[in-house]
C-alpha cells in the first residue's frame, strides 16, 4: 500500500485546526499604538501581536486605533493565527451601536463628542466637542442663505462687510487711532442719524448753542 508522506494519524486534526482558525472572533486585551498591533483572545487561544485593518494605508492614511475590550474578527491565512489579521467593528454589549435610525450615519467618541449626519432630515451635526480648528493656507467658503453665530467673535483681520451691517444691542469700539499704527477711522458716505441723540466727547450736537458767535445781526442759537 503506498503511503503519502503528507500522510499521519494527526493529519485530520491537523486539518479541523486550520479551519477553526480561518475564521475566528475574539476581543482585543492588548494595545501597542506605535506598532499598530494587538492581542486578541479568543475562546482559550490568545494570539501574538497581530496587525489590525484600517480603512486606508497608502499616500492616504487613516488612524482609528481598536480599544480594549472591542469585539474583532480575525482572519488567518491558510489557518495559521501567527498570519491573522484584525478586523474591527462588531459591536457587543460593552460597545453597543449609537443608533438604530436607517438614516443616521454616526462616529460617537469616548468623551461624549458625536459627529452625525441623518439623510433624512439633511441634518449635519457635531455635538459634544470643547474646541474645533479650521486651518487653510488660501480660503475658506461658507456658502449659506443664513448663518447664526450663539456666541461671541474675534476677528483678529480686517472684517469687510459687502452687504448691509446691522445690529440691534449697540456698537461699543475703539477708534484706530488708539492703536499703535496711529489710523483715525474713516467712514466714506452719508451718514443717517435718526431716533436718539448723537454725543462727541459728552457734547450733545444736536442741542449745545454756541455762546458769543454771531451771525448777521443775532447770535446762533440751537442748531436747526
Amino acid at each position: 500500500m503506498f503511503f503519502s508522506p503528507f500522510t499521519s494519524v494527526h493529519q485530520p486534526a491537523e486539518i479541523i485546526r486550520r479551519l477553526d482558525n480561518l475564521l475566528r472572533i475574539g476581543t482585543i486585551t492588548h494595545l501597542d499604538l506605535s506598532a499598530a498591533r494587538c492581542r486578541v483572545k479568543s475562546g482559550g487561544l490568545s494570539t501574538d501581536w497581530l496587525p489590525w485593518v484600517t480603512l486606508r494605508a497608502g499616500n492616504t492614511r487613516t488612524w482609528n486605533p481598536p480599544t480594549v475590550g472591542e469585539q474583532v474578527l480575525i482572519v488567518s491565512l491558510s489557518g495559521e493565527l501567527t498570519t491573522g489579521l484584525v478586523l474591527f467593528g462588531i459591536n457587543s454589549h460593552v460597545y453597543p451601536p449609537p443608533s438604530h435610525s436607517s438614516d443616521e450615519t454616526i462616529t460617537l467618541y469616548p468623551d461624549g463628542a458625536k459627529i452625525s449626519y441623518n439623510h433624512a432630515s439633511g441634518l449635519l451635526k457635531a455635538s459634544g466637542i470643547q474646541s474645533a480648528t479650521v486651518q487653510a493656507s488660501k480660503q475658506v467658503l461658507i456658502d449659506c442663505p443664513e448663518t447664526t453665530v450663539s456666541g461671541n467673535v474675534t476677528i483678529d483681520g480686517t472684517l469687510t462687510v459687502k452687504g448691509l451691517l446691522a445690529y440691534q444691542s449697540g456698537m461699543v469700539g475703539r477708534s484706530a487711532s488708539d492703536s499703535p499704527t496711529g489710523t483715525a477711522t474713516v467712514i466714506h458716505g452719508s451718514i443717517i442719524q435718526q431716533g436718539g441723540q448723537l454725543i462727541s466727547n459728552g457734547v450733545v450736537l444736536d442741542q449745545h448753542t454756541h455762546d458769543g458767535v454771531e451771525a448777521g445781526n443775532a447770535q446762533t442759537g440751537l442748531p436747526k
